[in-house]
Order: structure tokens, then C-alpha cells, then sequence
């Protein structure tokens, strides 16, 4: 049982570091580089330039969702013994969570099509601003997984507490957040000063747990291995 444990924490913590060096890539660099929310045509004609750099930011995209769906199968079988019905709930919270993530990449693609049929700069931003609208919505619900994943954490003898209040903290955040950049745009200023504030324990939050299960998720405590010798 412990080797099946160490085994899920280490698939957990790979994909999640995974996740985030390619959300890093593909949201940090790519369409950081390559979108001008002010700009439309400066946005289409950086597409138009950059288009192997553009798509592969699609694949890093689809790439996180995949890996998504693998740490919400990873997390329920590490910690579906702490309470089992809350575990798959929260799972199943994550994979919805990623079919919306996965209906927001389809805008991206869709950027592609306008391209190809000669849209105008007005088409792209349209689909890039869903893309951003679907997703940020769909963060709302990832803030109810870190919520639940937090709980359980908590409840976990075997995971320390302060993952579980951090992740806690961090799923209040993500979904107090896009719920105000959904009900509030004309307060959008304010919001992201506060995300950004916040954005490092939201960070820290999945990040550091990652790094806490490759380096000791599941492992057999010390004394527990002299007792059984």
C-alpha cells in the first residue's frame, strides 16, 4: 500500500512541476509575447509571424490539459483513503475544470481558422478574448478543487497540515478572483492588483506540494520501517 502510495505522489508532484513549466511557456512566453490586448493588429500580424512559435503554445495547452486530468487521477488515489466520497468529488472537480480548459483552448485553435480564411484583426481578438473569459470561469471551479484538495491535505495524517490550510487559502483566492473579474470587469484594475498580491501563495500552493510529493509523499516514516524490521 505505501508503494502504491509513493508511486501516486510521484506521478501527483512530476505532473504538477510539469504543468507548470509548460503553463509557464505557453501563457508566460508565448501569448505573452505574441497578444497585444490593446492591439489587435499588432496581435494578428505577431501571430501571423510567429505561427510555429503560436502553436506550439497550443500544444504546451493541451499538454497541461492531459497532465490535469492525471494529477486529478494521482491526487484521488493518494488521498481517496483520508474520506473517499470527498476525494473522487474532488477529483471529478478538476476534470470538469478541464473540459472547460479544453473549450478554452478551442478559441486558440479557432484563431488558426481565422487566419487561414483571412479574418480580420476584430476575429482574433474575439477568440482570444473567449479563450481568456472561458478560462479565467474556469478557474472559479479550480478554486473549488484547491479547496477540496485542502480539506482533505488537512485531514491527512500523512500530509502536513500547512499544505492543506495553503491550498485552502489558495482555492478562496482563484475563485474570489475570477468571480469578481466575471461580476466586476469595470473593477478590473483593483482585481488584478489583489491577484497579484496573492499570486504567490496561489502559486506556492500547488507548486510546493508538488515538490513535497516527489520528495516525501508516500514514504514510510523512519520509525514505522525500524518497527516492522
Amino acid at each position: 500500500m505505501n508503494l502504491s502510495k509513493r508511486k501516486y505522489a510521484i506521478i501527483a508532484g512530476l505532473s504538477l512541476i510539469l504543468m507548470a513549466v509548460l503553463a509557464g511557456y505557453a501563457y508566460g512566453f508565448v501569448y505573452g509575447f505574441l497578444v497585444f490586448p490593446a492591439d489587435a493588429e499588432k496581435t494578428r500580424d505577431s501571430i501571423q509571424q510567429a505561427l510555429g512559435t503560436y502553436q506550439s503554445g497550443i500544444a504546451a495547452w493541451i499538454g497541461i490539459l492531459i497532465l490535469d486530468i492525471l494529477v486529478a487521477w494521482a491526487l484521488h488515489q493518494y488521498l481517496q483513503e483520508v474520506h473517499p466520497r470527498l476525494s473522487l468529488t474532488t477529483a471529478m472537480i478538476r476534470i470538469l475544470y478541464s473540459g472547460v480548459l479544453g473549450l478554452a483552448i478551442y478559441h486558440q485553435l479557432a484563431v488558426l481558422s481565422v487566419l487561414d480564411g483571412g479574418g480580420t484583426c476584430s476575429q482574433v481578438m474575439q477568440e482570444l478574448k473567449a479563450f481568456e473569459s472561458i478560462w479565467s470561469n474556469g478557474l472559479i471551479i479550480f478554486g473549488l478543487h484547491l479547496i477540496g484538495l485542502g480539506f482533505l491535505a488537512w485531514k491527512a495524517e500523512f500530509v502536513p497540515k500547512f499544505w492543506g490550510v495553503l491550498l485552502i487559502f489558495a482555492g478562496i483566492s482563484y475563485s474570489a478572483i475570477h468571480v469578481a473579474k466575471a461580476f466586476f470587469p469595470d473593477q478590473i484594475d483593483q482585481i488584478i492588483s489583489v491577484e497579484q498580491v496573492l499570486s504567490l501563495p496561489m502559486a506556492l500552493a500547488e507548486i510546493g506540494l508538488a515538490i513535497w510529493l516527489v520528495w516525501k509523499g508516500g514514504r514510510i516514516p523512519s520509525h514505522s520501517k525500524n518497527l516492522s524490521q
